[in-house]
């Protein structure tokens, strides 16, 4: 005589219990019929193999578990309008022209540590990021910047992404003036792209839990300041140190603190690019009146 041990229209079940019933030493029949795959035992076995494969059902009945949501860094379905603010930046450029002493937008926006630290023009560490020197610091910055920056965008978002670049850049330049000495004169946007690199560094180490995966962010960081940041006559290497370093800990602080992959994908942190614009033009706006 042959029980029926358990029935199930999915054949892939059935074979999983057949296993199960294998490894158990309980011998058994395949079978299938109108209700399905039959699993057939006989009679003295039927009530251990109904053990065996309920046993088997409660141990995995959550099993795979679901997947976590991972605070990691994730190439996001965005399209952040880098090309579109590189345009602005460039557009602008045709605007304020080369570095002349001469010229209204270099003397009121270009940085100075005397007249930011001993005046106390500090909108300077900002306008003086929407200057460059000629066309070719230009194109470096609005090249290598453009795809530093949208990368970041893509993770975090145009608004976030933007909004910590110019605040890195600042910081960046502040931190340049304050330490140093004599009266150091600047212009250009590399302070924030690198300030960008120190983000992405920064989010990448957030995530990290040992020294030793703290090294590889570091690491990425300070090659490409030694790559592309000490290369040049006019490079100021005091500026893309530190505009790296305010980034670093921007970033840091930005996943490890704010919960900052959630707060990117917050419906309205878009309308932070245009709190950047308002800053920027305030700054400006000041410096001409002054």
């Amino acid at each position: 005589m042959h029980g029926v041990a358990a029935v199930t229209d999915d054949y892939r079940k059935i074979g999983l219990w057949s296993l199960v019933l294998y490894a158990s030493n309980v011998q058994h029949l395949i079978e299938r019929n109108e209700d399905g795959w039959v699993i057939r035992v006989s009679t003295e076995n039927q009530e251990r193999a109904s053990d065996e494969i309920t046993a088997y059902e409660k141990e995995n009945l959550n099993w795979p578990p679901p997947k976590e949501e991972v605070d990691s860094l994730s190439f996001q379905d965005r399209q952040p309008p880098t090309v579109a603010l590189m345009g602005v930046m460039m557009i602008f450029y045709t605007v304020t022209g080369p570095w002349e002493f001469k010229s209204d937008w270099f003397r009121q926006g270009a940085l100075s540590s005397v007249r930011v630290l001993e005046h106390g023009e500090w909108w300077r560490v900002l306008t003086a990021l929407t200057l460059h020197a000629d066309s070719v610091h230009l194109l470096g910055n609005v090249i290598i910047g453009g795809m530093v920056i949208h990368f970041l965008s893509k993770i975090i978002g145009a608004g976030f992404g933007w909004t910590l670049v110019l605040l890195s850049g600042a910081l960046g330049n502040t931190l340049n003036i304050l330490l140093r000495s004599g009266d150091h004169h600047a212009v250009g946007f590399s302070t924030a792209v690198f300030g960008a690199i120190g983000i992405l560094c920064g989010l990448q180490a957030a995530k990290v839990v040992s020294l030793k995966g703290l090294l590889l962010p570091l690491g990425a960081g300070a090659g490409l300041l030694g790559f592309l940041g000490t290369e040049g006559q006019r490079t100021d290497l005091g500026a893309h140190l530190w505009g790296l370093v305010a980034g670093f800990f921007l970033g840091l602080a930005f996943l490890k603190l704010m919960n900052g992959m959630k707060l990117a994908e917050h419906p309205r942190a878009y309308y932070l690019l245009y709190f950047c614009f308002i800053v920027v033009y305030g700054c400006w706006r000041v410096a001409m009146i002054e």
